[in-house]
C-alpha cells in the first residue's frame, strides 16, 4: 500500500494539510497592533479570536486529510482513487482562493494604517495541490500498465 509512489505523494497532501494547520497564513502589523489569520480564526491583538468564515479553511484541511487517507487505503482500487484525487483538486483549488478572498476582505477591513505580509502557510495549500497531481499522474500510469498487461 505505501510502496506505490501515489501512496507517498497522497501522504504528502496529509503533511502539508496538517502543516497548513499549525501556521500562520498573513499578518498585518501596525502601531495599533498586530492582526494574525490562522487556517482556524482571525486574531487579533485584543486577544479576540473570529471563527467564522475563517474556520471554513480548517473544516475544508480535515476533509481534505481525510479524503486522502482514504484514497491510500483504496491502494486496490484505481478508479476510485483518480475520482478521489480529483476530487482533492478541485478542493484544495478553493481552498487557495477562498483563502486569498479571506485575506484580502481582512487586509481592507482590521487595522487600515498597518503593512501587510504572507507568512509561510500559504505555500502549503499549493505544495498539496503539487503532491495532488503527481499522484494522479502515477495512478493514470498504473492504469496504463495494468490496461497493457490485460491485453497481452
Amino acid at each position: 500500500m505505501i510502496q506505490r509512489i501515489q501512496s507517498l505523494y497522497l501522504g504528502i497532501v496529509c503533511m502539508a494539510m496538517a502543516a497548513f494547520l499549525n501556521v500562520s497564513v498573513w499578518v498585518k502589523v501596525s502601531l495599533d497592533g498586530i492582526c494574525t489569520m490562522k487556517p482556524y480564526a482571525l486574531i487579533l491583538s485584543t486577544d479576540q479570536c473570529i471563527i467564522f468564515p475563517y474556520g471554513c479553511c480548517a473544516l475544508y484541511c480535515c476533509y481534505l486529510m481525510g479524503t486522502a487517507v482514504y484514497a491510500i487505503m483504496r491502494h486496490n482500487h484505481r478508479k476510485l482513487q483518480l475520482h478521489l484525487t480529483t476530487h482533492i483538486s478541485l478542493l484544495l483549488i478553493i481552498l487557495g482562493v477562498g483563502i486569498w478572498m479571506l485575506v484580502n476582505k481582512a487586509n481592507a477591513a482590521y487595522l487600515p494604517d498597518g503593512y501587510s505580509s504572507y507568512k509561510i502557510g500559504i505555500f502549503f495549500p499549493f505544495i498539496a495541490l503539487v503532491a495532488n497531481l503527481l499522484a494522479r499522474h502515477h495512478i493514470q500510469k498504473d492504469i496504463q500498465l495494468v490496461d497493457e498487461d490485460s491485453f497481452r
